[in-house]
């Protein structure tokens, strides 16, 4: 076929040299892009010939699309034909079932993805290196950074940042990290943080400032790259994470009154080396942390409902220097972790208590007398954490999701609340109350001494159970209304906006979720295994649902929001 200059293949030559990629394999070169490479990218994308596409893209299966392409800044799924050259920057290609390229592809910070019904006649060529790119006055450049970086003395990047910590909470109120990031330009770079953190939420038994010191220096060539790391830190963590992302609990408790997460306070150091496993999608992690543990009180942050009611109490947790070593792995296939349609997904992690003095704080009566003396937590346990995920497409417009996930102690013992589980909410199981399956840690409200003070404060003895199980299933398809699909077409020059990110065409799913739990303890009770059935709508990343408990004395349905999918 014939190609205008500059032509797609001359702009590849002119990396070969310096890369030699594979064809159809996504390839993270030791050395940068070649400018000669980047600046002929950067003119294909720029020539008035080419139709160029921002965001994310589906040509449909009844489209054709004639002449060069060029596509910037999100995925391109072709499900019709495009009879022309395809560059594609920042962004994965998706060739689907009955999709054809008569042409040459070349994609610059991302993945080819072929099904077997699909075809690409012309050579392919992938390179992982992302290209950061700005558009002004409709053409594409190189960013500053970039442009940078890819002549004269440039030493790194350097900012102050603002931004916010992990989420609003009832503790602390919104947590403010402020202070420089600094990350040399080099293949192996070394970062710096040095944060500190602002408490809007004041507590006279804590301090107002935190902090958040780390710095990693990495090694080797991409595949295989090992990273050393060591920080200090003081501040306020979530005894579990891993349900509702940090933005959802910071509006749930914001504009709703609903903290989804507990917390408690530590102040030490870590250390850590990550490696990736050569020609693999996982990466390994080893971590050392020295850490003092304290518990929280309830604050009084602000809320735009129901201001005037109290927040819910925070459960005990030991208090004292513990040291730990933890050991994950993440392998990670999924086409994209933000809203994954195939793919494989697996974390896991053990974690094994080495020394400490931890206490378990005692309750006490109404008149501040305790209940029972402190008792010694164990120091030496060892817990795990493990979730798989596997997405599979059915069809261009229909996937199904499986997660499970289990958690708990690994050598039989009770550990320390730090490490205990919860299920129930609309992280887990939606068809039941907020931390309903906790194994009898809610059963009882007592009080403790507020720290430093004498004031009485509501608490949980505990946090939850000693081990949990959740199975989760999920069938989800697209509704198919091409009103408001805006991949029936075809983006046009100039349809740059955030709206073109936006899939405004919902999804409507159905999933049944089912778990238990188990205390480990003679003096709690275990849960039983308990099932919910469910449906919702999403659009736009907004999602409506319903879920409804299939056991339990409580038959009442549950309607609620996410900003989040399910998993």
């Amino acid at each position: 076929m014939s190609l205008r200059l500059p032509t797609l293949a001359l702009v590849i030559a002119g990396a070969l040299t310096a890369l030699v990629p594979r064809p159809n394999a996504a390839q993270e070169p030791d050395a940068p892009l070649p400018q000669a490479f980047v600046e002929g990218v950067l003119e294909f994308l720029n020539d008035p010939a080419t139709t160029r596409l921002n965001g994310f893209v589906r040509i449909a299966p009844a489209q054709r699309l004639e002449g060069a392409v060029g596509a910037v800044g999100g995925d391109l799924v072709v499900a019709g034909t495009v009879v022309g050259d395809i560059v594609l920057l920042n962004g994965d290609l998706t060739v689907e079932p009955g999709g054809r390229i008569v042409g040459d592809v070349l994609v610059v910070g991302g993945h080819v993805v072929e099904a077997a019904e699909g075809s690409i006649d012309g050579e392919v060529q992938v390179f992982a290196e992302r290209l950061r790119v700005v558009t002004r006055a409709d053409q594409v450049e190189l960013s500053p950074v970039t442009a940078a970086s890819r002549s004269g003395l440039y030493i790194g990047g350097a900012r102050i940042t603002v931004r916010a910590g992990t989420n609003y909470n009832r503790v602390e109120g919104l947590p403010v990290l402020f202070g420089p990031v600094f990350r040399t330009s080099s293949r192996n770079p070394l970062q710096v943080e040095a944060l500190g953190i602002w408490r809007t939420e004041h507590d006279q038994t804590r301090d107002d400032l935190g902090f958040r010191f780390r710095v990693e220096q990495t090694f080797g060539p991409a595949t295989s790259r090992l990273a050393l790391g060591a920080g200090a830190y003081s501040q306020v963590t979530p005894i579990e994470a891993w349900g509702v992302g940090d933005m959802e609990a910071s509006l749930a408790s914001f504009l709703l009154h609903v903290d989804y997460r507990d917390y408690f306070e530590e102040r030490g150091w870590h250390a850590w080396a990550r490696a990736q496993i050569p020609r693999t999608p996982a990466e390994l992690r080893l971590e050392f942390r020295s850490r003092d543990i304290t518990s929280l009180p309830t604050g009084s942050p602000w809320t735009l409902r129901r201001n005037d009611q109290p927040w819910r109490a925070q459960p005990l947790v030991p208090e004292g220097d513990l040291e730990t070593l933890t050991a994950s792995l993440v392998w990670d296939e999924r086409n994209d972790p933000e809203d994954a349609t195939d793919g494989w997904y697996l974390s896991g992690r053990i974690t094994r208590g080495l020394s400490g003095s931890p206490l378990n704080p005692p309750a006490v009566d109404d008149a501040g007398d305790p209940l029972a003396e402190p008792t010694p937590a164990d120091a030496t346990f060892t817990t795990g954490f493990l979730e798989f995920r596997r997405h599979a497409r059915l069809s261009p417009d229909q996937d199904l999701a499986l997660r499970v996930v289990a958690g708990g102690t690994i050598d039989g013992e009770l550990q320390p609340a730090w490490y205990q589980h919860t299920l129930g909410g609309e992280g887990s199981l939606p068809g039941f109350r907020l931390n309903e399956l906790d194994c009898g840690a809610r059963d009882e409200l007592l009080q403790t001494v507020h720290r430093g003070t004498s004031e009485l404060e509501p608490v949980y003895a505990r946090y939850g159970c000693g081990r949990i199980a959740l199975f989760q299933l999920q069938y989800r398809s697209r509704a198919g209304l091409g009103f408001l699909d805006r991949n029936a077409g075809v983006q046009t020059v100039g349809n740059s906006g955030w709206l073109d990110a936006i899939d405004w065409n919902p999804s409507w799913l159905i999933f049944f979720d089912a778990g238990r739990g188990w205390s480990q303890s003679g003096q709690a009770p275990d849960e039983p295994a308990v099932a919910d059935i469910g449906a919702g709508i999403t659009v736009a990343g907004l999602g409506a649902y319903w879920a409804y408990p299939l056991s339990g004395d409580d038959r009442r349905a549950n309607f609620y929001l996410r900003l989040q999918r399910r998993f």
